[in-house]
C-alpha cells in the first residue's frame, strides 16, 4: 500500500455538532479488445497499444459467457460498427475463487451479486463517452433468465434489487435487465473481479484520491487521511468498495467515490503518456485479462485498435460519469427506484448524444412564458460563508474571502483548511443551496463539486489547488461546465473532486 497525504486527519472548518452493434460474430476471435477494463475506463486507456504478439498472448487469459440470457437480445450487425458502442461493466462481489480472501465461509456459499454496474457508451463519432452507474439497491424488473452453471430457470420477477440479476443468470442476465430498463441495446459486457482493481492500480503506480475527512472503515478496510492520498493495491480496492465511508453511507456515496477514482485514473494515464508506452500497456492488459469474464463476441482486434486510436485524443471533459437519477423506493425508503429524470438520461443515450450537454439541453427546451415562471430564489446575503485554504498557497483564503465579500455577503470567515484539495469544492447545509450555487458560479466551480453537507452552517468554500491565483478558476479550452443531462449527479473526467466522508 502506498499513501501520500497532506495535513492533519481532521477538517478544521466550522461544523455543526441508442442502439449499438456487435463488432464480430465469427469464431476464434482475438482478445485484444478485452483491454477495456478497470471498471470501464481501460477501453479509453489501453486498447491502442499492443501488437499481434501481445494479442495472441493475452487471448489465453480470459473467460467467456453468453451476452444475453433474457428474452430480448441485441441485434447482430456482423463485422461492421454502426452507431454508438454500448458496453456494460459489472463488478462482482462474489467471494468465491480468487475473491475468497474478501469474505467468510457464508459469503463464499452465497450467490454472486453485482457490486458495480456501469453502462459505458462511446459515441459513433468517438468524440464522447457516457458512463452511467446503477445503484445496487435499485428496484427493477428482472426478465426470465437461466443460470448457465446450474441450469436453474429463474422466472421473470418484479420489484427486486438490480444486483440480484447476476445470481439469476450470470452477466448475461444483468445485460438483459439493463437492456429492458434503459432501452439501450448493449453490445458487450465485461465482468471484473477484485484482483483486477488491485493489480491495475499497482501497475499504474497508484491513483490520487481526495476525501474531506479521515476515513477508517472497518467493513472495507479503507484507512486514509483527510485531503489527498495516493492509493493502490488493497487500499485502492477498499476505496472502490467502501459503502460506509462516503456521503450518507449509501450506495450513492460509493458511486460518487468510484467516479472520482476513475476520473483521476484517466487524468494520470493521459498526463504520464501511458498510451505511448507499449510495455506499460502490456502490463495493464495482462493485469486486466486475467481477472475478467466477457461475452463471446468481444471482439475484433483491428476494429478496437482503430477505435482506441480515435479515443486517444478525446477531451477529458467529454467523458461523463453519471449516476442514474433515483428516488426512495415507494415501499422501502432504504431502497431506490428510478426518478422521472432518468428518462432524459436514457433517451440521450438511445439517441447517441452526450450527457455532458445538460446546459445545451436546457437552452433548447421550450421555456415557459415569463408570466408562468416561478419566481427565482434570491440568495440571502446574510448567509455565513467560510472560506478555507486547501490550495497550499499561503494567504489564499483571505484573497478569496475578499472576493466573496464583494458579492455582498456580510458574514465571511477565512482560515486554513489544514488539508489540500486538488479541486475547489463548495459545501452547504440545508436551505443554502442557492447561495452555494452562486458562490460556485462566481468562481467557476463545476456542479460536481457543489455538495450538500450538514456538517457546516451555511456555505463552506474550500479553495483547492486549481485556484491558487486570480479571481476565477481557469476553464478548460472547451468551455464552461454545462451540467449533466437530466440534472444527474456525476462529473466529467477532467474535474478533480474531493469525496465527502460519511460521519457516523
Amino acid at each position: 500500500m502506498t499513501q501520500t497525504h497532506h495535513g492533519p486527519d481532521e477538517r478544521t472548518a466550522p461544523r455543526l455538532t441508442a442502439r449499438g452493434r456487435h463488432f464480430s460474430n465469427g469464431v476464434a476471435r482475438s482478445r485484444h479488445g478485452l483491454w477495456i477494463a478497470l471498471c470501464c475506463v481501460s477501453l479509453l486507456l489501453v486498447v491502442v497499444g499492443a501488437g499481434g504478439v501481445a494479442a495472441l498472448r493475452l487471448q489465453q487469459n480470459v473467460s467467456t459467457e453468453a451476452l444475453n440470457l433474457g428474452g430480448s437480445s441485441s441485434d447482430d450487425a456482423g463485422d461492421t460498427v454502426d452507431g454508438p458502442l454500448n458496453i456494460l461493466v459489472i463488478g462482482s462481489d462474489t467471494r468465491g475463487g480468487q475473491n475468497s480472501d474478501y469474505g467468510d465461509a457464508l459469503d463464499q456459499e452465497s450467490g454472486a451479486r453485482s457490486d458495480v454496474m456501469m453502462l459505458m457508451q462511446i459515441s459513433e463519432d468517438r468524440q464522447n463517452v457516457n458512463v452511467v452507474s446503477f445503484p445496487r439497491d435499485l428496484m427493477v424488473s428482472i426478465p426470465e433468465c437461466t443460470n448457465p452453471e446450474s441450469g436453474t430457470v429463474f422466472p421473470a420477477a418484479d420489484d427486486v434489487q438490480i444486483n440480484e440479476s447476476l445470481d439469476h443468470g450470470g452477466p448475461g442476465c444483468t445485460v438483459a435487465t439493463i437492456n429492458e430498463l434503459t432501452g439501450v441495446d448493449i453490445d458487450h459486457f465485461m465482468l471484473v473481479d477484485f484482483n483486477a482493481v488491485k493489480e491495475l492500480s499497482s501497475v499504474v503506480g497508484g491513483v490520487q484520491v481526495c476525501v474531506t475527512e479521515a476515513i477508517d472503515d472497518e467493513y472495507s478496510g479503507l484507512d486514509i487521511p483527510a485531503g489527498s492520498s495516493t492509493v493502490e493495491g488493497e487500499q485502492a480496492l477498499a476505496f472502490l468498495r467502501s459503502r460506509h465511508g462516503f456521503g450518507d453511507g449509501s450506495d450513492i456515496g460509493r458511486i460518487q467515490a468510484q467516479q472520482g477514482f476513475m476520473a483521476s485514473l484517466m487524468r494520470k494515464v493521459k498526463a504520464e503518456g501511458t498510451l505511448s508506452n507499449p510495455g506499460k500497456l502490456y502490463d495493464i492488459a495482462e493485469a486486466i485479462t486475467q481477472n475478467v469474464t466477457v461475452d463471446e463476441g468481444f471482439a475484433d482486434p483491428g476494429t478496437f485498435v482503430g477505435i482506441g486510436r480515435e479515443l486517444a485524443g478525446i477531451d477529458l471533459n467529454r467523458v461523463v460519469f453519471a449516476t442514474a437519477p433515483t428516488e426512495p423506493y415507494l415501499y422501502d425508503a432504504n431502497k431506490l427506484q428510478l426518478a422521472a429524470d432518468a428518462d432524459q438520461v436514457f433517451a440521450t443515450m438511445r439517441s447517441g448524444g452526450s450527457l455532458a450537454d445538460g446546459g445545451q439541453e436546457q437552452e433548447e427546451s421550450a421555456a415557459p412564458e415569463p408570466s408562468a415562471q416561478a419566481p427565482e430564489e434570491q440568495p440571502d446575503r446574510s448567509t455565513p460563508v467560510s472560506v478555507l485554504n486547501a490550495s497550499g498557497e499561503t494567504g489564499r483564503a483571505d484573497n478569496v474571502a475578499d472576493l466573496v465579500e464583494s458579492m455582498g455577503y456580510l458574514t465571511v470567515a477565512a482560515q486554513e483548511a489544514g488539508v489540500e484539495y486538488p479541486g475547489s469544492t463548495v459545501y452547504y447545509s440545508t436551505g443554502y443551496e442557492a447561495e452555494a450555487q452562486e458562490v460556485a458560479d462566481k468562481f467557476g466551480i463545476p456542479a460536481a463539486q457543489v455538495q450538500p453537507d450538514e456538517g457546516y452552517l451555511g456555505v463552506a468554500l474550500y479553495v483547492g489547488q486549481d485556484f491558487t491565483e486570480g479571481e476565477r478558476i481557469e476553464q478548460q479550452e472547451s468551455g464552461e461546465d454545462q451540467g449533466i443531462v437530466g440534472g444527474a449527479s456525476g462529473q466529467t473526467a477532467d474535474q478533480e473532486t474531493c469525496q465527502q466522508a460519511f460521519s457516523y
